[in-house]
């Protein structure tokens, strides 16, 4: 069940982070043309694309972990054994879903703390921007569960060396 839950909101992500790019790059072009073309700057354009900046980032950073396309010194960890590697994985993933419950938390506050500020051009507010962080998070602690758990399945027995004895 967690699988599947993971890859509907890998794929929810997908293409909500492809709308909001879309939407971003659409209304920074409306932008310029209504600037230099037209005479008349949008007031809430620069708002709207810092914004969509901050929610594609955090929803690109969950595709990232299901794809497992983050960052890692992958040199360091391939000189260890199968059993040892998996340890490590494991080890990494569990440090990585503790600072998301921090973030996770310490993001809601943040969003629920700023419910009341308004954006100076759009009226928006700005908890819904903040609210980036925990969605994001969230979006990454599933993720990593589920890696988590395919993880703790055992190992086939031929990377074992089990298949030689």
């Amino acid at each position: 069940m967690l699988s599947r839950l993971s890859h509907w909101l890998y794929r929810t992500s997908e293409i909500v982070w492809c709308g909001g790019l879309v939407a971003m790059t659409l209304v920074v072009v409306l932008q310029v043309i209504c600037r230099y073309l037209l005479g008349a700057a949008l007031t809430w354009s620069e708002e709207f694309a810092r914004y969509g900046l901050v929610w594609i980032t955090f929803l690109g950073a969950g595709i990232a972990l299901k794809r497992r396309a983050h960052m890692g010194v992958q040199a360091v960890v391939e000189i260890f054994s199968p059993v040892v590697r998996k340890t490590v994985q494991q080890f990494t993933i569990v440090c990585v879903m503790v600072f998301l419950v921090i973030a996770t938390l310490k993001g809601t506050e943040l969003a629920l703390f700023n419910m009341k500020q308004s954006s100076p051009a759009m009226g928006l507010p700005m908890g819904f921007v903040y609210l980036a962080i925990p969605a994001g998070c969230l979006i990454m602690i599933i993720h990593a569960a589920d890696q988590l758990l395919d993880l703790f399945r055992p190992l086939p027995a031929e990377v074992m060396g089990e298949a030689d004895a």
